[in-house]
């Protein structure tokens, strides 16, 4: 289930209208990011999606979010009805280097 308008307005104000990685206006320039890359079974929906720069998008391309990012993620959405994928939840408490498995095995498990 793709973004809906809705949703995307709620996170434009959650993001403060900003780039969710570099931090600056995003504006009307905003991508879709997956925090959790499609290519690797990630979800097109809003709990696994950000607002951001093209460049920024292209730049992330198919990593995994960092420690940090994921926090600022959760931050953002911990009160908020888009609320957070959990296998971004697994993933925030998976052992440095075995991150790919445990995002598999949340992904495995739903």
């Amino acid at each position: 289930m793709p973004v809906s308008p809705d949703e995307y307005r709620l996170m434009d104000v959650l993001q403060g209208g900003r780039c969710f990685y570099c931090g600056e206006p995003v504006g009307t320039k905003a991508t879709f990011d997956h925090l959790i890359p499609l290519a690797y079974g990630g979800l097109d929906a809003a709990p696994n999606v950000v607002l951001a720069h093209r460049r920024c998008n292209q730049r992330k391309a198919d990593r995994l979010p960092t420690p940090e990012e994921i926090e600022r993620f959760v931050t953002q959405r911990r009160h908020s009805r888009l609320g957070a994928w959990p296998p971004l939840l697994a993933l925030r408490d998976a052992e440095p280097g075995d991150e790919w498995m445990t995002v598999a095995r949340a992904i495995a498990g739903l």
